[in-house]
């Protein structure tokens, strides 16, 4: 089995004031790929793209492309310098097309490629789950369903806090959960499954109001 594998680089300025926030930078305003690519599994290479959407920061999104159908294929495109363990962020997204996956990912205290947490939506069956990944293998954590719309923008909101996860969806609380097994800072970033096409706009990042 086939793996591509990420370096981890410290990072943390989250001593700011409470409204705060960071843009983690998946394009950059001249139209390229602003993290750095990698994937979980099995089928082709991550194919992530800047493409022009005037949706989009600066008018560009980050887009998977390859549109491998391959099942347990899993492309990541994770911010380096980026790392938390305690966070309140915001992924906007819009999920355009796909025949075997419709679906979108905020991956995060990613240790490697083989080792995160990720929240993935669905469009094929409006659902919203929190995921471990663990030695590669996804183990589902908690999850709802929700109306999710292809060709529309969406926001999936993640706060952070020790192991408690609260997940909102387009502005309204989904659910909560908690889990144990990751309990360090790691990497974050966007997730994809199969041959998703979706198209990734801003992902905003702040502290955690406690």
């Amino acid at each position: 089995m086939r793996f591509f594998l990420f370096a981890l680089v410290p990072f943390l300025l989250f001593a700011e004031p409470a409204a705060a926030q960071l843009v983690v930078p998946l394009t950059t305003p001249d139209g390229r790929v602003g993290c750095t690519q990698g994937m979980t599994g099995i089928g082709r290479p991550p194919a992530w793209q800047a493409v022009q959407d005037k949706d989009g920061p600066d008018g560009w999104v980050l887009v998977e492309t390859a549109a491998d159908a391959t099942n347990l294929r899993f492309p990541l495109c994770i911010s380096e310098q980026t790392t938390a363990r305690d966070f309140d962020a915001t992924l906007r997204f819009k999920p355009i097309s796909g025949t075997h996956d419709q679906v979108a990912g905020f991956a995060f205290r990613a240790q490697s490629a083989n080792d995160y947490l990720l929240v993935r939506t669905n469009a094929r069956d409006n659902s919203v789950r929190l995921y471990r990944v663990e030695k590669g293998r996804r183990s589902q954590i908690a999850g709802k369903d929700a109306p999710i719309a292809l060709g529309e923008w969406h926001s999936l909101r993640v706060i952070a806090i020790g192991d408690r996860f609260e997940i909102a969806f387009d502005g309204k609380p989904l659910f909560t959960a908690t889990d144990r097994s990751l309990p360090q800072s790691g990497a974050m970033g966007v997730w994809s499954q199969a041959d998703s096409i979706t198209h990734y706009g801003s992902l905003l990042v702040g502290p955690p109001m406690r």
